[in-house]
């Protein structure tokens, strides 16, 4: 499963550098008064994705749960993140048709 250890802390420096304010974001949200807001608010996401699959990663190493618990067990653990991408494209989305 080192794959989940290489994607964990590609989202983390992803995360970060969203944070500094070095993200790609759609065109759409580009130019806005609230684009510095939006591109932390998504990179908050993907540090929480990140962490989570980190702690899972270590987790996974130490008591090997097997292929589909894994499998189960990173789905669940992404579900809070993609809650949280949800909540802030519904936010965002409404700005934009507002301006």
């Amino acid at each position: 499963m080192e794959v989940l250890f290489a994607m964990s802390i590609f989202y983390i420096c992803y995360g970060i550098f969203g944070l500094f304010g070095k993200m790609n974001v759609a065109e759409k949200y580009r130019g806005h008064e609230w684009t510095k807001n939006y591109i932390k608010e998504i990179a908050v996401g993907d540090i929480i994705l990140g962490v989570s699959w980190l702690i899972l990663y270590f987790a996974e190493k130490q008591y090997d749960p097997g292929l589909v618990m894994t499998g189960l067990l990173i789905v669940l653990l992404a579900l809070p993140s993609l809650i949280y991408v949800i909540c802030i494209e519904r936010k965002y989305s409404k700005l934009l048709k507002k301006d």
